[in-house]
């Protein structure tokens, strides 16, 4: 396996600082594309099942995190904080 990724459907408390979407992506794997694929699919699929809108987050000093999501559409929002420590978070806009 290469990484994974979730879609989180909840609009709870969790959801609020963890994000709607949540991807990781092993080091021998990275550079490659793979995040970008499939935060993309995973935006197909939202729009698939009626979504509009959704929070992602990562760590702050996730600068790869921070460009995949912003390259997939993210709008930075502005710093989080969580029990792990401060997170950006983006807003990502579903349209169709």
């Amino acid at each position: 396996m290469r990484g994974g990724i979730a879609l989180r459907h909840d609009r709870d408390e969790h959801t609020q600082w963890v994000g709607h979407l949540g991807f990781g992506i092993r080091p021998s794997a990275r550079r490659r594309g793979l995040a970008s694929w499939a935060l993309g699919r995973m935006l197909d699929e939202a729009r698939a099942l009626g979504r509009d809108r959704l929070l992602v987050v990562c760590a702050t000093g996730n600068v790869a995190s921070a460009r995949t999501i912003e390259r997939c559409g993210g709008v930075f929002e502005g710093i989080g904080e969580t029990r792990f420590g401060p997170t950006r978070r983006y807003r990502i806009t579903l349209y169709g």
